[in-house]
């Protein structure tokens, strides 16, 4: 997986959304959520099943790809990293990044 490699930033993991090679962040994060509060909610229902481990394996792949997406270490945040895609068919090969203000800046290898 070489997403971000244009940019020089690493951004594999995380989901890809329907079947057209791109993964939005809003809605991989509020998956990520859903998919964390079911386990605080129904962890014996999930262990139960003997699929704890699995959906925990689950959350962290798609959280450390959240972690990938912005500046976590920096003292403030200024940037996040939205949409990532390869598809070069459809979207021509860009990783939309979404700045301090939120305003879309388009970055082409």
């Amino acid at each position: 997986m070489k997403d971000g490699s244009g940019q020089n930033v690493d951004l594999s993991g995380g989901f890809y959304d329907a079947g057209d090679n791109i993964k939005f962040g809003f809605p991989g994060a509020f998956t990520i959520t859903v998919l964390s509060w079911s386990v605080i909610e129904y962890s014996a229902k999930y262990e139960a099943m003997g699929e704890l481990d699995h959906v925990k394996d689950i959350i962290k792949w798609g959280t450390d790809y959240m972690l990938k997406t912005f500046n976590a270490s920096a003292p403030s945040i200024d940037f996040l990293w939205a949409q990532v895609t390869t598809d070069t068919l459809q979207y021509k090969p860009f990783v939309y990044v979404y700045c301090s203000l939120l305003l879309p800046v388009l970055c082409v290898k």
